[in-house]
């Protein structure tokens, strides 16, 4: 994965994260929740092969 990719990823992350904590129906924050740890997932396992 490239620098770029990770700093999408970086972005992607920070905007869920802000997301989540809006006022919002219960089935919408999980979702989000679940979106946020994908999200780290992807860039520690980026971080690893870098």
């Amino acid at each position: 994965m490239t620098r770029t990719n990770g700093q999408a990823l970086e972005r992607k992350l920070e905007q869920t994260r802000r997301l989540a904590l809006e006022p919002t129906d219960p089935l919408t924050r999980e979702r989000l929740a679940q979106l946020v740890e994908e999200l780290e997932f992807q860039l520690r396992d980026q971080r690893k092969v870098a």
